[in-house]
């Protein structure tokens, strides 16, 4: 986890004070050290380059980005790279017996070399996750590329200039830019999750993300050509025909997922909830840790594990959670959750999340402060899993022959792209990396490659994950059908430390001024469950509201400029 920013001034030099301001706004996604660099050794002072790093592969300043590589044709390539690449070793030795010669044990150099040597090839060669950004100073063109499925992001801003970064705010510090409500997008991205995926505009007008599985290549007459290099459809690998067969090969490659995303040379562990996916991906790590086949570059301190509990609440899960505990034998910290230790975090958690969210992220933004807290920095967790295997009670109802289109959509589009933003905005926001087994693209493509009938079954969701743990996790949970999800309790928030926040915010100009919804409809209903209060029926309508508040703190802060704080002190 780091943070990325570049500027291309097209022959205007690029101010190293507005470079280093752009940067310094992601610093919190690498707290450990930050640089800027101008290309003027190669007289190109209109190009720069940003870099907070979050050190987990050569803690050495070697390791610090942007970073210089010398090709053994004698050309020479800069990066800036937020995330990792999990095959570096194999790649590095690939590399290497073609004459590439490293000088440091981070996966960033092994990016440049492979694309040096293999162009935009090398990008199907990667098994991991990034956003990344390669300047090639002879041919003056800027690459940039973001992961198969958009587990780090990535946005450009393309004005009279270029601009990237990993997050929306950074754009908000630069000189010229006006940060201004993307109105014609609006109603889609307040009604509709499952944007993250698939829309490349954003609600801050002229930032757009690149989307999951695309690049970019930006030429010296700022032309940007984008291109997807990803489509998971057409990379299925053939599957066996046994259904025991299958179970087989969905273990080794779901084993050897755990195994590469354990490389690591600072402490690793895991958010353990006690349901089937966390639990998978503890329970694995223990048993490639017994049978001694962790393999390099592992680090031994792997035990470690933060379970948040809601005491006296139907979505407590610390009795499962506390049965791997003792199974894998971890380390575990506990996280307590109450209103009165998460609401005080509601605003950061707005301005971490960045975006219009359907739903309040604060438990998870504490969740990932807790466990940074405890010593972690790399977090493997059990995202992807649902939205792949079938793992929500509604796929139950589907008609087998739709759950495998229904999957795939919500995979790369509907459902998971907009987890995948708030669980990576919310660990950054503490410096925190999170690794995601489940989404190994050899894991994804096998996974798509099967038939639905493995997938849901017999009354379980995720059946062929189930199989395929037998031995390696608790029975007790490996045979759980209750599932619950890791959701803020919106209704109890909204009748009791919500309530006067409702009301402030509903009446405050950021709500009232906005265009893309009716304000005195929401105010009504707001004034209407005052007297009423909520109830479950209205879970759906929590929800809805809480988009167009949302979006009115977004305005507050990003283009009225209020601090978090201050607006905290404002509406709390």
């Amino acid at each position: 986890m780091c943070g990325i920013a570049g500027i291309w001034k097209f022959n205007r030099p690029v101010d190293r004070a507005s470079l280093e301001r752009f940067t310094l706004a992601v610093h919190h996604r690498g707290p450990d050290a930050y640089d800027v660099w101008t290309d003027t050794e190669h007289q190109n002072p209109d190009l720069g380059l940003g870099h907070t790093r979050l050190a987990i592969l050569d803690l050495s300043p070697a390791g610090k980005c942007p970073m210089k590589m010398l090709m053994p044709n004698g050309d020479e390539l800069y990066i800036t790279f937020n995330g990792e690449v999990f095959n570096f070793l194999e790649l590095r030795a690939e590399l290497e017996a073609k004459g590439y010669r490293f000088t440091n044990q981070t996966d960033t150099q092994v990016i440049l070399a492979a694309y040096h040597c293999w162009g935009v090839a090398a990008l199907k060669r990667f098994n991991g996750m990034w956003a990344f950004a390669i300047w090639d100073p002879k041919k003056r063109e800027l690459f940039l590329s973001r992961d198969r499925f958009g587990v780090k992001p990535l946005f450009m801003s393309v004005t009279d200039s270029f601009a990237f970064a990993s997050e929306i705010k950074a754009f908000c510090q630069l000189d010229e830019f006006r940060p201004e409500i993307e109105q014609e997008v609006l109603p889609q991205l307040i009604s509709n999750n499952s944007s993250e995926g698939s829309v490349a505009h954003t609600w801050l007008k002229n930032v757009y993300r690149l989307l999951p599985g695309h690049y970019a290549i930006v030429g010296q007459d700022g032309n940007v050509d984008i291109s997807r290099w990803w489509e998971t459809r057409d990379n299925l690998p053939t599957v066996e025909k046994n259904y025991q067969d299958q179970v087989a090969a969905c273990r080794e490659l779901f084993l050897d997922a755990v195994r590469i995303r354990m490389r690591s040379d600072v402490p690793v562990g895991t958010l353990l909830s006690g349901g089937i996916d966390s639990t998978a991906v503890a329970s694995s790590m223990a048993y490639l840790h017994r049978q001694g086949s962790l393999g390099d570059r592992v680090q031994a301190d792997w035990q470690r594990t933060c379970i948040a509990t809601f005491p006296g609440t139907m979505i407590d899960e610390s009795y499962f959670a506390n049965l791997v505990v003792k199974a894998i034998g971890a380390k575990a910290s506990y996280w307590e959750f109450s209103d009165a230790v998460v609401l005080p975090h509601l605003i950061e958690t707005v301005w971490a999340t960045e975006d219009i969210v359907h739903g309040i992220a604060t438990p998870v933004w504490c969740t990932y402060r807790k466990l940074r807290e405890t010593g972690v920095v790399v977090s493997l967790d059990g995202h992807g899993s649902d939205e792949l295997l079938g793992g929500y009670a509604g796929y139950l109802d589907l008609p087998m022959h739709k759950l495998n289109d229904g999957l795939y959509d919500d995979f790369h589009r509907n459902v998971l792209p907009a987890i995948l933003r708030n669980f990576d905005r919310c660990s950054a926001a503490h410096g925190v990396e999170v690794r995601m087994p489940f989404m190994d693209y050899r894991f994804v493509s096998y996974a798509c490659a099967l038939d639905a009938s493995a997938k849901v079954g017999g009354g379980f969701t995720k059946r062929i994950i189930r199989d395929a743990m037998k031995g390696i996790m608790p029975e007790e949970i490996r045979n759980r059908r209750s599932k619950i999800g890791f959701n803020s309790p919106m209704i109890e928030w909204y009748n009791g430390g919500l309530k006067k926040f409702l009301h402030t915010m509903v009446t405050r100009d950021s709500f009232i001024s906005q265009r893309a919804f009716d304000p005195k409809r929401y105010q009504e209903i707001v004034r209407v469950k005052e007297s009423s209060g909520w109830t479950k029926a209205d879970w759906g309508l929590t929800l809805e509201l809480w988009s167009k508040i949302n979006l009115a703190l977004l305005d507050e802060m990003f283009i009225r400029g209020v601090q978090p704080a201050q607006l905290y002190r404002e509406l709390f």
